[in-house]
C-alpha cells in the first residue's frame, strides 16, 4: 500500500486524479454489492418475498386463460349480382381500407356482441358475470360501510361488458382479413365464441345489407306516386298551352317554322336559279353581238344548229371546190355561195331563238325569286309574333321530360331493389374457423415465480444499493478509494476484542507482541509512518476523525501499545476534549499540564507510566486554548521515539485545530471507519483540515481480503 498524499479541499464523488478516469463506481464492483447484501439482507430479501407473494396471489385469483382465433375475408368489392348495386363496387385502395376498418369496428360492436351474447345465453355463464375478487370484496365492504352500495347491474350488460373485454380483432397488414380473437377459461368455449361471433357478424352484415336496400326500395316506391302526378300535370300544362295559343308542330318544331324553313331554302333555289339564267343570256348576247358561239354550251350543245354547221361545212367545201376548178363565173361555184348564206342565216335565227328563251328563262326566274322573298318576309313576321309563345311552350315540355326522366329512373330503380333485397351481395367470409386452441395464455406458473423471484432479487438490489447510496457508508477500503478518488489507503482490520476493553490501557501488554492480523496491520502502519518522516526524534504522530471517536482513540491507543511491544519509548497524549483514554486509564495527571507548559518545564512530571511501559499523559478538567503552541513545544522536545497524540474530532475544540494546523508536526491520521465511518464526514474533515496539510487516511475495520 501507499501513502495518500495532497488531498485536495472539497473533493467531490467519483472524482478520480489523473490516470484513473476510467475507474468505476462502487456500486458497480461485484464484491461491493455482495457486501451490500451481506450487509442489508433483509432488505434484499423483503422484495422477494413480496414479488413471490403477489406471483401466489395473482395465479390464485387469474384462472388460466385460452385464446381462439377465427379469421375474416372482408371483400370491398362484393358481389355484382345486378347491373346497378347499392354502393358501387369498385373503389380506391384507400377508401376500401377505410371500408375494413369501419367492418372491425361493427365486428367488435355492442351489437354483435349482445346478439352472441343472447346466443350463447352467457348471462346464465359464471365466467361472464364477474367472480368475486378481493378488491371486489374490499370495495364492498367499504361501499356498505360508508352507505354509498349501488344497485347490482343488470346480467346481460355484465355479461357484454366482460365479452367486450375478452373480445379483441384486428386487421392483418397488407390484406383485407380481419383476426377476431376471444379468450376464455374454457378451450371449447373460446373456440364456439370465436365461431358465434364471427357468424353473427356476418349475418347481422347480410340482414343489414337487406334492411338498407328494403328501406330505399320503399323510400323510393313512396315517392313514385308524387313523381307520377307530377308529370302528369306537367303533361296537361304543356298541352293546354299549345292549344289555347294554337301551336301546332311536333315536339321539337312548329308548323310556322317548318313553313318558314321551306320558304327559305326554295327562296335561295330560286335566286341561284335567277343567277343562272341571267349568266346564260349574257353570254347568248355576246355571241349575238359577234362573240365565239363556241365557249356558249347552250348554243354548242343544240342539236339544231350542230345540224345546220354540218351542213354548212359541206357546202364550204362544195365552194372551195367549184372555186378552185370551175371559178367563181361557175353556176355551182354561185350555187354554193347561196347555200352557204342561207345556213349562216338559218343559225343565226337558232341563236337569236335561244337568247329570247334564256330571257324568257331569266325574267321568270326573277319574278320567282321575288314571289318567294315577298312570301317569305310575311312568313318572318307572323313567326316573330308567336316566338314568345314558343320559348314558353319549350320550357314546359322541357319540364314535361325532366319530370319524366326522373320518374322512369325512380320506377327502374325501384323494380332493382326489390329484386336485390331478395340476394346476398357480400362476398365477406370466414376463411380460417376457430379452433380450442392448445396452450394457455402468458407465461406457465414455473416462469411466473422464476420471474417474481428475478423481480424481488433485482428490486431487493437495486433497493440495497440505493439505500447504501443515500446512507453515505464507507462501508469498505475500495469504496473509500474510489470515492477519494486515490488508491492504496492503510488499513486496519477489525482490532480484536481483548484491544477495545477499557481495561486493556491498564494492563500487561504481553499480548501486543502476537503475531495476528490487526498486529501486523500496525507494526506495518507504524513502519510507515517511520519511513515517510526519517530522522525525527522523536516522531509526533496526531491522530483525528471526522465521526469516529471511538475508532479514532483505538488507533492512537493500538499504535502506542504496539510501539511499546516493540521496546520503544512511547508517549500517549490524550487531547480528546471527550477524554475516553483518560477515562479508560482512571487516572489524573500528578502535576497540573497548564502550569508545567507555561513554565516550559518538561512533560515528564505529568506523565503516568502504565505497567507495560507505556506513558500516558492524561486530560486535564481545563486545558486552555493558548497552551496549544506550547505543547507542542512540549511533545517536540519529548525524550520519547514515538509520541502519539489523540486529538478530537476535526472541527470539534480550538485545540484539536491548532494542533492539526502546526505545520512543526508533519504527521497526521484520519481515521476512518468502514463499519460506522460515513462518505461525507470524511469530505468535511478533509475540506476542514485545508490543502497545505497531508492527513494521511487510514481505514479501520477493514477486510484486508480486499
Amino acid at each position: 500500500m501507499t501513502m495518500v498524499e495532497n488531498v485536495r479541499n472539497g473533493l467531490l464523488i467519483g472524482a478520480a486524479p489523473r490516470g484513473e478516469e476510467g475507474r468505476e463506481p462502487w456500486f458497480l464492483d461485484p464484491r461491493e454489492i455482495l457486501r451490500t447484501v451481506r450487509l442489508r439482507w433483509l432488505t434484499v430479501l423483503l422484495p422477494v418475498a413480496l414479488c413471490l407473494a403477489l406471483a401466489a396471489a395473482w395465479t390464485h385469483l387469474n384462472p388460466p386463460q385460452y385464446a381462439a382465433s377465427t379469421q375474416i375475408l372482408i371483400d370491398p368489392r362484393g358481389l355484382q349480382v345486378v347491373k346497378d348495386g347499392l354502393t358501387p363496387p369498385d373503389q380506391a385502395s384507400d377508401a376500401s381500407l377505410l371500408l375494413v376498418d369501419s367492418q372491425l369496428r361493427v365486428l367488435t360492436s355492442d351489437d354483435v356482441l349482445g346478439r352472441a351474447v343472447d346466443r350463447f345465453d352467457l348471462t346464465r355463464d359464471p365466467e361472464f358475470q364477474g367472480r368475486e375478487t378481493l378488491i371486489g370484496a374490499i370495495k364492498g365492504f367499504v361501499a356498505r360501510f360508508t352507505g354509498r352500495t349501488e344497485p347490482p347491474a343488470e346480467p346481460r350488460l355484465t355479461a357484454l361488458r366482460i365479452l367486450r373485454d375478452r373480445v379483441g380483432a384486428r386487421r392483418l397488414e397488407r390484406s383485407f382479413v380481419l383476426e377476431l380473437g376471444v379468450t376464455s377459461e374454457d378451450r371449447e368455449k373460446a373456440a364456439r365464441l370465436a365461431r358465434g361471433i364471427a357468424e353473427t357478424y356476418l349475418a347481422r352484415d347480410a340482414a343489414t345489407r337487406s334492411d338498407t336496400t328494403r328501406r330505399a326500395g320503399e323510400a323510393i316506391e313512396g315517392r313514385l306516386a308524387e313523381l307520377r302526378e307530377a308529370l302528369r300535370q306537367a303533361e296537361d300544362k304543356a298541352q293546354g298551352f299549345r292549344t289555347k295559343r294554337g301551336l301546332v308542330g311536333t315536339r321539337t318544331q312548329l308548323v310556322s317554322e317548318q313553313q318558314l324553313t321551306q320558304l327559305s331554302e326554295q327562296l335561295g333555289a330560286a335566286r341561284a336559279k335567277a343567277l343562272e339564267a341571267g349568266a346564260r343570256l349574257r353570254q347568248v348576247e355576246a355571241v349575238l353581238a359577234g362573240g365565239r358561239s363556241e365557249a356558249v354550251n347552250e348554243i354548242v350543245q343544240n342539236p339544231t344548229i350542230s345540224a345546220l354547221r354540218g351542213q354548212l361545212a359541206g357546202v364550204e367545201r362544195l365552194r372551195a371546190d367549184a372555186e378552185e376548178t370551175l371559178g367563181k363565173r361557175h353556176p355551182s361555184y354561185m350555187a354554193a355561195v347561196v347555200q352557204e348564206k342561207a345556213l349562216r342565216a338559218a343559225i343565226e335565227a337558232e341563236i337569236r331563238r335561244i337568247a329570247a328563251a334564256s330571257r324568257n328563262d331569266f325574267e321568270a326566274a326573277q319574278a320567282s325569286a321575288r314571289v318567294l322573298t315577298t312570301t317569305l318576309e310575311r312568313r318572318k313576321a307572323e313567326a316573330l309574333k308567336v316566338g314568345d309563345d314558343f320559348v314558353q311552350l319549350r320550357e314546359l315540355e322541357r319540364q314535361v321530360e325532366a319530370s319524366r326522366a326522373v320518374y322512369e329512373a325512380f320506377l327502374v330503380r325501384a323494380r332493382e331493389l326489390q329484386e336485390q333485397q331478395r340476394l346476398d351481395t357480400s362476398a365477406s367470409r370466414i376463411i380460417s374457423p376457430a379452433s380450442p386452441p392448445e396452450k394457455r395464455i402468458g407465461p406457465p406458473t414455473p416462469v411466473v415465480f422464476v420471474a417474481a423471484l428475478v423481480a424481488g432479487l433485482g428490486l431487493g438490489l437495486v433497493g440495497g444499493l440505493g439505500l447504501e447510496l443515500l446512507a453515505g457508508r464507507v462501508r469498505s477500503r475500495r469504496r473509500l478509494e474510489g470515492h477519494l478518488g486515490r488508491t492504496g489507503l492503510d488499513a486496519l482490520p477489525r482490532a480484536p476484542r481483548a484491544a477495545v476493553r477499557p481495561a486493556a490501557l491498564r494492563a500487561d501488554f504481553g499480548s501486543a507482541r502476537g503475531d495476528g492480523p490487526y498486529e501486523v496491520a500496525l507494526a506495518r502502519l507504524r513502519h510507515r509512518l517511520a519511513a515517510a518522516e526519517p530522522g525525527a526524534k522523536p516522531l509526533v504522530v496526531l491522530v483525528t476523525a471526522g465521526d469516529d471517536r471511538a475508532g479514532k482513540s483505538l488507533l492512537a491507543r493500538s499504535l502506542a501499545l504496539s510501539a511499546v511491544a516493540d521496546r520503544e519509548r512511547v508517549v500517549l497524549v490524550d487531547a480528546d476534549p471527550k477524554g475516553l483514554l483518560t477515562r479508560d486509564l482512571g487516572a489524573a495527571a500528578p502535576r497540573d499540564l497548564a502550569g508545567l507548559l507555561r513554565a516550559r518545564a518538561p512533560l515528564g512530571d505529568a506523565l503516568v507510566t502504565l505497567p507495560s511501559g507505556l506513558r500516558v499523559l492524561p486530560r486535564p478538567s481545563d486545558l486552555p486554548r493558548d497552551l496549544a503552541g506550547p505543547l507542542a513545544e512540549a511533545l517536540l522536545r519529548s525524550d520519547a521515539d514515538l509520541v502519539v497524540v489523540d486529538l478530537g474530532l476535526v472541527g470539534g475544540d480550538v485545540v484539536t485545530e491548532r494542533l492539526i494546523a502546526e505545520e512543526r508536526i508533519p504527521v497526521l491520521l484520519l481515521a476512518v471507519s468502514a463499519r460506522r465511518g460515513r462518505l461525507a464526514a470524511v469530505d468535511r474533515a478533509l475540506k476542514a483540515i485545508g490543502a497545505n496539510r497531508r492527513p494521511r487516511v487510514v481505514v479501520t475495520d477493514a477486510d484486508l481480503r480486499e
